[in-house]
């Protein structure tokens, strides 16, 4: 008899059939999907979140309004003003200034695809996004899969995944590395399969082209992906045999031949016109000479700290710091960080995986090091390769384990996670990266619904409100920072956001008594409280 006693004979062959490590996979990205769905008309705030929202929402409002052309195909992001451009307030701004293009551009096309089908909100900005964030979970397992692991380890790597912080704040905002982990998913399949379909090399060269879009890791990967397929199909038409008189003159034709496949096809033709697309688009939004300011502005660390040298210790111990804020990274995680990479590289089967994902992640940190100081989001790829290294050593620990102790060893795991994941949700990493910093949106919310805020032309922003495309998104103004040489240039019908804790020594002591709109930190006021 097999099966647990409670469940009717009959019964169990259907369960039997029911259940297999992809319903557990299923279940997994369910609840991910499940817990992130209340935010889905969470206020933009000051976050990654809000920054990053609020800028797919002026490029998808743009594309509708003004048109895929005058949009330049989802590029502008009227009438919020970048600065850096010689703008003033009050003047019309050059088309540079207006336009956003440094990155590739799938979530752009995806967000006004949802305006135009779902409406412009909140809610149609993020609902791509959250659904392709949490098939992340399957792109993983698929992943781990197709590389020979276990359906136990693949579940608890991919649970660990999802218990992170990182994970809970970022991995619904549709700029991380689910489609790279997809396709390096379907190499994996493609590997080991002798004659794959034409649906599959079809769905191989658009999720190929797809990856391109979404980020500028998925694009760097891809070639590393194709050199992986081209391997393992030239390792298996490798044998050992004498070489023919004229033989070594076709040697490299040989060679080549040995290691190309219809599939190996597919991945580049849709790579390829990825890149296509995605260089057009940037292209065209920003132009090679902003875009190379733009790297040489990502390399330069110095200007990030303030223009004071920093030494690369002192670097890695800011990267410590975001990892360890807030359950970003758990602490048993941490602990697990170092041996999970190494068990990636040194497994044979996850060895290629592991060192492809991690040379992304890697390439982004410490080659773009402005852009890892500055933000958090930046070390989210490293997710990647220390879930797939976690499952080759949570695979090595089931080999050992004695039979007795793999059931409690797995359920004590499951729970950590489990107990993981609702300290993040219900604790202080939900708080301090979404909740808190949304308050700002619900403040902006209030003050678009007033009269003060139909009338205004502009907004300006005090200390602590970075890159505040979000005022733009809720109050449509443009806006600017404020400082005390600017005081002379707002008009009192101009809106003013600001941090309670945070006021400029410069305003008045009592700017704050009477505000437009409050919530949380955040107050909205007009310009005519400033006014003595």
């Amino acid at each position: 008899m097999t099966g647990p006693r409670w469940i009717p004979a009959g019964l169990r062959p259907l369960l039997a059939r029911a259940w297999s490590g992809w319903t557990g996979v299923v279940l997994v990205c369910l609840a991910v999907l499940v817990l992130w769905l209340p935010d889905l008309d969470l206020p933009l705030g000051n976050s990654d979140d809000g920054r990053q929202v609020g800028l797919v929402g002026l490029q998808g409002r743009n594309f509708w309004e003004l048109g895929p052309l005058e949009s330049d195909f989802g590029t502008r992001i009227d009438p919020y003003v970048r600065p850096g451009f010689g703008a003033e307030p009050r003047a019309d701004p050059p088309v540079a200034a207006v336009s956003y293009a440094h990155h590739p551009p799938l979530t752009t096309f995806v967000a006004a695809a949802s305006v135009g089908i779902l409406g412009d909100s909140l809610a149609a900005l993020r609902i791509a996004a959250f659904l392709i964030g949490s098939a992340t979970i399957v792109f993983m397992a698929a992943l781990l899969r197709g590389c020979g692991l276990t359906w136990g380890p693949i579940l608890l790597a991919a649970g660990a995944m999802a218990s992170t912080g990182f994970f809970y704040v970022y991995g619904r905002i549709g700029v991380g590395f689910s489609l790279l982990v997809a396709s390096a998913a379907a190499v994996a399949w493609l590997r080991n399969t002798e004659r794959p379909p034409r649906w599959a090399l079809l769905g191989t060269a658009v999720l190929a082209a797809m990856a391109a879009m979404q980020s500028w890791i998925a694009m760097a990967a891809l070639p590393l992906l194709a050199l992986w397929l081209f391997a393992g199909r030239a390792s298996r038409s490798a044998g050992p045999g004498p070489v023919l008189a004229g033989e070594q003159l076709r040697g490299p034709r040989r060679w080549l031949a040995s290691g190309w496949s219809p599939a190996l096809t597919a991945l580049v033709v849709g790579s390829v016109a990825g890149g296509i697309m995605a260089a057009a688009w940037m292209l065209n939004g920003s132009g090679i000479a902003e875009l190379s300011d733009q790297v040489s502005v990502r390399t330069g660390l110095d200007e990030a700290a303030g223009g004071r040298p920093v030494g690369f210790g002192e670097f890695l111990s800011r990267q410590w710091d975001f990892a360890t804020d807030a359950l970003m990274v758990p602490p048993w995680l941490r602990v697990l960080l170092a041996p999970a990479l190494l068990a990636g590289l040194i497994d044979r089967r996850t060895r290629v995986a592991t060192a492809i994902t991690l040379a992304m992640a890697a390439a982004l940190t410490f080659g773009l090091q402005q852009g890892a100081w500055t933000h958090r989001l930046w070390n989210f790829p490293w997710l990647a390769p220390v879930t797939i290294g976690l499952a080759s050593l949570l695979d090595a620990a089931r080999r050992v384990a004695p039979d007795r102790v793999r059931a409690p060893a797995a359920a004590a795991a499951a729970a950590v996670i489990a107990a993981t994941i609702a300290a993040v949700v219900l604790g202080d990493t939900r708080d301090r990266y979404l909740s808190d910093p949304a308050h700002l949106g619900t403040a902006l919310e209030q003050a678009a619904d007033t009269s003060q805020a139909h009338r205004a032309e502009l907004a300006w922003t005090g200390p602590g409100l970075p890159t505040p495309r979000w005022a733009s998104y809720y109050l449509d103004v443009p806006v600017w920072t404020l400082d005390e040489s600017r005081l002379g240039e707002l008009e009192d019908s101009d809106l003013v956001i600001l941090r309670a804790s945070m006021v400029p020594g410069f305003l008045p002591d009592d700017a704050l008594e009477d505000p437009l709109a409050s919530a949380g930190d955040f107050r909205v006021i007009t310009a005519a409280a400033l006014s003595p």
